[in-house]
Parts: structure tokens; C-alpha cells; sequence
């Protein structure tokens, strides 16, 4: 079976955003763990999309066709994962907005039965543990369900350099356990898809 498409979503589009760093680690260690195992990740920006606060879903629109041109193009990236990595901050003890909205434009139905696993960070020392907590329910709802294992960074800009690099072994150590449990699970769903079609 060819291997697993992951997409990496990254939660935040504020100006001055930490996430440009995340998202290089992210795949820095992905190409280091994964990629030589076959697997392939696609990176998921919000700000490219545009979206306007969320007033009509995709599936509000009697054919999907009628929907605008970034939300089609939004969705049809969301049905080609096997597996979702959410990649946030934290804002207020809570999720980045600009997540929830890009989520809400398109259907549950474009993200069942897939799995997927979340990556927290904060300046501060929580770790983007608030943040997680409120995702992990938002993607259950979504119908990709996180896996247990996640990363937690604090202090992401003096642990992440703007390179997307690290020294702290427990930060490497932690993405390479949700690289494995992701594999794991989304294997599993992927082979148990193919049987229902």
C-alpha cells in the first residue's frame, strides 16, 4: 500500500506568528522520520486561503461547485489526508480563531475516518496545553480523531530556532512518538477504509 499522506495545518495567521518556525521543524523532523518510510506531508496555511469569517459552509451550497474557488480548493486538500497534524498556539487559553474558521468551511464528512495528532507551542510555559485541550474535541467533531501522544513546547522562541531547529532532545523525542502513533493509527484506518469501498 502506498504510503500515508499527512497534512499539517498551522493554526495561527497573526503577523509576527511563531508558526513559521513550527511548521519548519515540523517538517524538518517529518523528512527525518517519516519521509524514508514512504510518507509524504503537505502544509495547510490559512492566510493563502483568504477565507472571510465563516457565514456559508461548503455544504451549505446546493453543489459544491457554486462554493467559492479557496474554499473548493480547501476541501479537496482536506480529502486527500490520511492523517490531519494540527500545528498551535495559544491564544487566551484557547485555539487560534483562524483554525476554528478554516475548519468550519468544509464539511465533517471530508475528514472522516482519518486520524490525527497535535503540536502545541507557546512563548509562555503552558506549552500550548489549553490550546490542545480545546482542539482535541473540535477535531473529534470533525471525525478525525487525535491520537494520545502530542508535542508541547514552551518558550518556542528561544527552544525553536527561526531555522526550524532545536537542541532539546525531549522536543525531538516527543514529535518522533506522535510520528510513530500517527503512522500506527493512520495505517490502520487507511487499510480499514479500503475495505469499505
Amino acid at each position: 500500500m502506498a504510503g500515508l499522506k499527512f497534512v499539517a495545518i498551522v493554526a495561527s495567521v497573526r503577523e509576527g506568528r511563531q508558526g513559521e518556525r513550527m511548521m519548519k521543524f515540523t517538517k524538518a523532523q517529518f523528512e527525518k522520520v517519516l519521509q524514508p518510510r514512504g510518507h509524504s506531508i503537505e502544509f495547510l496555511d490559512p492566510d493563502c486561503y483568504d477565507l472571510p469569517l465563516l457565514k456559508k459552509p461548503l455544504y451549505f451550497y446546493k453543489s459544491p461547485s457554486d462554493a467559492p474557488a479557496n474554499v473548493q480548493n480547501l476541501d479537496a486538500t482536506i480529502k486527500t489526508a490520511d492523517v490531519f497534524i494540527i500545528i498551535t498556539a495559544e491564544y487566551n487559553r484557547s485555539m487560534p480563531p483562524a483554525l476554528v474558521n478554516t475548519l468550519d468551511h468544509i464539511s465533517p464528512d471530508s475528514f472522516k475516518h482519518t486520524i490525527s495528532g497535535i503540536i502545541g507551542y507557546t512563548q509562555g510555559v503552558t506549552g500550548g496545553c489549553f490550546a490542545m485541550s480545546a482542539v482535541r474535541p473540535l477535531l473529534t467533531e470533525m471525525g478525525c480523531l487525535p491520537v494520545k501522544n502530542f508535542v508541547s513546547v514552551n518558550q518556542v522562541d528561544k527552544e525553536v530556532s527561526e531555522e526550524g531547529t532545536t537542541k532539546n532532545e525531549h522536543i525531538e523525542s516527543a514529535m518522533e512518538k506522535l510520528f510513530n502513533e500517527l503512522e500506527w493509527w493512520g495505517t490502520a484506518a487507511k487499510n480499514h477504509r479500503a475495505t469499505r469501498q
